[in-house]
């Protein structure tokens, strides 16, 4: 797992992580997410806010152990929008206020924070937390965030280590409280999961002042364009103060160094890792953690009479766009850019150190070290590799979902639109393509919203569209009602583990054990909107799964189905009733073998393996739930439970 539940230090006791005894000076084993933590705790913030999502979700997860020893505020929000809000309220209100995300996040906190970094933020500081997803390990799409900051006009801050990720947070609030703005602090995949030692600080005592009055002209009409003259005022004032911050990666002076590789975030890490492997001599390293805005002064005195500029940074040309923008003006630099708009740097995906060490050789003119004989042996190596799709886990009421959607499908003789959203779900589309579409959280109700009026000029498919309980909190309420409004004829169901399962179980308004908050009846909601047709499924049940879904979607006008779902993984975490039920048996007698295997090949439940040689299924005991749904998947009845 990437955050553990006990840190180490340097001489091997464990720390508990939720009675952490939080003294100066000493070393831990940190994630960069517990790193960024730990600097909340010692930049004496008070409420902290966010929505889970890979790779942020540890932030705030680690400060929610943290709370009760700290006296700080944490909070899973609806969404990050609201999130972001919340944060920002706390700071008008003196209190100094982190908030995390993910990349994909901060699109829907975007609306907002391109009003309050106008506004302002008060007197109590507020960060933002960007953890960015470069080639999508956990993220729908591959998403530079570093130009939300530029389009904002807000400072943006690149940590390259646990350490420094963890050291720069009390700098951010220091300049969110003397500028008045937010201020954004990136991190990416690779920063935020790795662990590495980390020497702590003293942790601030929380002393709050509160502002009973809040500041004055926390609105920007009818000036805005003044507001953003004045903002514009201090992004220059903050360029002249990065221009001489301790956090940037200075080469040393003097020397004939006519190649600079340009570096920021943990790139820097892999730029020294290459310059120690490739050996290259005459080349200088400039790592970056003040990004944005770009110290002009430092960057004209660091680049003078260099030649060549490598630039290496993860997912676009951000920085080396800038340093393109800076050498139009002020002291001219006659500089050959390379980077990805030449391709020596990819312009998509993870960096490593293999690849610029690959661009340095390139740049310098030296030979390959890949030779064929190497290369060969990797790809023999990758073709021994065994393809695991992926999927649900085992029991996963999902899977029965889709398997229910595909069956209706075939009644329908193909003329099924399913549209969906971002979750445990999303594995839909590699079931079979059972799922058709997804976008962004929300995008499933919203999308079939549209699709739900095309009947009029010859669309003739179903439209059905699928989202899970924490989603629907999030994003799926406006879509709805648009869908309610506008007449439109959509089957929508909802998958209800009362759990946001995908990211580690964190608790939302409809989560049945989130203590110490209201409970939200998602059926309620729905209700309110007042649906054509409404039902209630068992999620074990795959008959009436079927039944429910075609029914509900012959019909014309807005239909919803929720899905009384389960997440195993939480079940066995908060108690495991698998003992008490019946072992899932299959009866050799009645099964088919080769000519069925819909259970394996179709239905694909994990615990249900082929054995090749007497080629036939066989249940995978220590993977099975005991669930039964795979026994109504059966056209033969061979599978059944032990008498």
């Amino acid at each position: 797992m990437i955050l553990e539940s006990v840190l180490r230090d340097v001489h091997g006791k464990n720390i508990e992580l939720k009675d952490m005894d939080y003294q100066a000076g000493q070393r831990v084993l940190m994630s960069g997410n517990e790193a960024i933590a730990r600097g909340a705790v010692e930049a004496g913030v008070g409420f902290c806010s966010s929505y889970p999502g890979t790779p942020a979700t540890e932030i705030a997860s680690t400060l929610m152990k943290w709370a009760r020893d700290t006296g700080m505020y944490v909070e899973w929000s609806t969404n990050e929008k609201v999130a972001l809000e919340a944060a920002a309220a706390a700071s008008w209100a003196g209190v100094p206020a982190m908030c995390s995300m993910k990349s994909l996040g901060l699109n829907v906190a975007a609306d907002f924070l391109l009003n309050v970094n106008l506004s302002g933020t008060g007197t109590g500081g507020l960060v933002l937390v960007v953890c960015d997803d470069p080639r999508g390990h956990s993220s729908s799409n591959e998403q530079d965030s570093r130009f939300y900051a530029k389009a904002a006009k807000i400072p943006l801050l690149e940590p390259a280590t646990a350490q420094q990720a963890k050291d720069i947070i009390p700098y951010a609030f220091s300049l969110s409280k003397r500028m008045g703005i937010p201020v954004m602090v990136r991190s990416t995949t690779r920063l935020s999961h790795t662990q590495a030692m980390v020497s702590l600080g003293a942790p601030s005592e929380l002393q709050i002042t509160i502002e009973e009055t809040l500041p004055r002209h926390l609105f920007n009409v009818p000036d805005p364009h003044l507001r953003n003259r004045d903002l514009q005022e201090k992004l220059r004032r903050i360029a002249r103060e990065f221009a001489t911050s301790q956090w940037n990666l200075l080469p040393p002076d003097g020397g004939d160094s006519p190649l600079t590789v340009v570096s920021s975030g943990i790139s820097q890490l892999y730029v020294r890792e290459a310059l120690r492997e490739v050996d290259a001599q005459k080349v200088r390293h400039f790592g970056v953690v003040t990004t944005f805005p770009l110290p002009s002064e430092l960057v004209e005195r660091v680049m003078a009479d260099n030649k060549e500029a490598l630039f290496v940074e993860e997912v676009d040309p951000f920085l080396e766009d800038e340093f393109r923008i800076q050498a139009t003006y002020g002291t001219p630099m006659d500089i050959v850019f390379h980077g990805k708009h030449d391709g020596f740097v990819p312009s998509w995906g993870e960096l490593n150190t293999d690849i610029i060490a690959q661009s340095l050789r390139r740049l310098r003119g030296m030979p390959s070290e890949i030779d064929g004989e190497r290369e060969r042996a990797r790809e023999h190596a990758s073709s021994l590799l065994i393809p695991r799709p992926l999927t649900f886990c085992a029991g996963c009421t999902h899977r029965n979902v889709y398997w229910a959607l595909r069956k209706v499908r075939k009644r329908l003789d193909g003329n099924l639109v399913v549209t969906g959203d971002i979750g445990c779900y999303s594995l839909g589309v590699f079931y079979d393509q059972a799922m058709d579409t997804m976008q962004a959280m929300g995008s499933g109700i919203g999308t079939a919203s549209g699709l739900g009026q095309l009947s009029r000029f010859g669309h003739k498919a179903r439209v059905a569209t699928i989202a899970g309980d924490s989603t629907f909190f999030h994003a799926c309420l406006p879509g709805l009602v648009n869908a309610r409004h506008t007449n439109a004829d959509v089957l929508f169901i909802i998958v209800d583990n009362k759990t946001t399962a995908m990211t580690g179980f964190q608790p939302h308004p409809g989560s049945d054990d989130d203590e110490g908050h209201r409970l939200v009846s998602l059926r309620k909601m729905v209700e309110a909107v007042e649906p054509d047709m409404l039902s209630v499924v068992d999620g074990d049940d795959i008959p009436a799964l079927i039944e429910a879904f075609h029914t509900s979607v012959k019909e014309r006008g807005l239909k919803v189905v929720i899905v009384d779902s389960h997440c195993r993984l939480r079940e066995g975490r908060l108690e495991d009733k698998s003992d008490l039920l019946q072992r899932v048996v299959i009866d050799e007698d009645m099964c088919r073998g080769e000519k069925c295997g819909i259970c394996v090949k179709q239905y694909s439940c994990v615990a249900l393996a082929w054995d090749s040689e007497r080629e036939r299924p066989v249940m995978v005991e220590d993977q099975c739930v005991r669930c039964g749904a795979c026994i109504d998947v059966c056209p033969y009845g061979a599978i059944r439970r032990a008498r």
